[in-house]
């Protein structure tokens, strides 16, 4: 991973470097001094995928948050619905 690369999936994290030197215990110095390497350190790497992977398990987690409250609504509405019924009144 690149440190331009690095710095999108921070962006994306809503992460600031700040909160990636204090997370990988390095100075800020030490990590734009990255931008002129190829790659950044692996501990680094794996450390902002962890994180994307977390970020992504978290905003996901609500995205279904109300899906038991719109079941009920449903429900409320086909109260007209009963289909049961419908079918016996069709054989009398």
């Amino acid at each position: 991973m690149t440190y331009k690369e690095f710095l999108e999936t921070l962006e994306e994290l809503e992460l600031d470097l700040d909160s990636a030197a204090e997370a990988l215990d390095l100075e800020i110095e030490d990590i734009k001094a990255w931008e002129d390497e190829e790659e950044i350190p692996k501990s680094a790497e794996k450390w902002v995928k962890k994180e994307k992977v977390e970020f992504a398990e978290l905003h996901n987690s609500n995205e279904d948050e109300d899906f038991d409250n719109e079941e009920d609504d449903l429900d409320e509405n086909d109260e007209d619905l009963d289909f049961d019924n419908e079918e016996e009144e069709e054989e009398k």
